[in-house]
């Protein structure tokens, strides 16, 4: 049999299919290779980033904020001051208006001191009220700041600060004492005096019964409530959560102080004033809020990624599955 002759429209066919098939392959090698070369960029972006923090990190720099993170901690740290100056104005604003309160309750000092020494409380709310009283002595403040320590590790910093509030409250109350001439209830006859002996102040700037100092006899002001109120601004603000069970204990101290008939209601509140102010003092940054302050830990800044970033980072499924 002779050879047929090739037609040339099949040839062309044949020429063209070859022609579309290795365009669809290159086609395919090249979004391969687009695709890799995008997945690498990328990765060699989320390297250099990476190696930046890292670097940042090692060498203590601060993060690079965006301006709009800037803004925000600016309005964040600004509101921080904002109530920090409110709380030390808050505690200078009490210690005046106990201050102002002492003058005013002269009037009911001999009444409220005669009532409890003609009447008793229950036993239970007595016991309760002598159990309060451990919260400003030295074996319940030693118990407060060993708490601290073993149940609120982080607030470790703070137990200085507490210790100088609860100890400088008592001393600067007992140094108050011996330049008030004021006896303490015990010591007065009840029964006979009147308003007009609440009202007899006598001081002795001289010092010249110094010698003679004792503090169990004077009464005005009582450094164990000067002690607890010290104490409740300093756990007040470390331990938020038990804000009130402090606070109860500290007006269960002044209970306990009128009922033991040890100080007039008009001392108590010359208390306050003390430990108001001495809270001042150991909280202002310009006093010595400033030498506990550097005590503070310092706190590392948390890595955050914006979403945005993050998906930028991410490399999509057709690269992961190219890869």
């Amino acid at each position: 049999m002779s050879s047929t002759p090739n037609d040339p429209a099949k040839g062309e066919a044949s020429a063209m299919g070859k022609s579309s098939g290795m365009g669809h392959e290159l086609a395919l090698s090249t979004e391969s290779e687009i695709l890799n070369e995008s997945a690498i960029l990328r990765r060699t972006v989320e390297a250099e980033t990476s190696a930046t923090v890292n670097s940042s990190v090692k060498l203590g720099e601060k993060p690079r904020l965006s301006k709009p993170a800037i803004v925000s901690s600016k309005r964040i740290q600004s509101r921080n001051d904002q109530a920090a100056q409110f709380k030390m104005a808050s505690l200078l604003w009490m210690a005046g208006i106990c201050l102002l309160m002492a003058p005013m309750a002269t009037l009911f000092d001999v009444p409220l001191a005669r009532w409890f020494s003609h009447n008793q409380l229950p036993n239970e709310i007595a016991d309760a009220l002598d159990i309060s009283l451990m919260y400003a002595h030295g074996s319940g403040i030693f118990l407060i700041l060993v708490s601290v320590i073993l149940l609120a590790p982080r607030q470790r910093w703070h137990v200085p600060r507490l210790a100088a509030l609860a100890l400088g409250a008592g001393a600067v109350a007992t140094l108050t004492k011996t330049f008030v001439l004021r006896p303490r209830p015990t010591m007065v006859n009840l029964d006979l005096a009147s308003y007009d002996f609440a009202w007899i102040w006598s001081f002795d700037w001289t010092l010249s019964q110094v010698a003679t100092f004792d503090s169990s006899t004077r009464s005005f002001p009582s450094a164990t409530l000067a002690t607890a109120t010290a104490l409740t601004v300093g756990l007040w603000i470390v331990l938020p959560r038990g804000r009130w069970m402090f606070t109860v204990i500290c007006v269960g101290t002044m209970l306990q102080r009128l009922h033991g008939n040890t100080h007039f209601l008009s001392d108590l509140f010359g208390s306050a004033a003390v430990g108001l102010s001495w809270a001042y003092v150991c909280y202002h940054p310009r006093l010595m809020g400033t030498l506990f302050d550097k005590m503070e830990p310092e706190q590392r800044p948390r890595r955050r990624i914006d979403r945005a970033s993050s998906r930028a980072i991410q490399p999509p499924k057709q690269d992961r599955k190219a890869a």
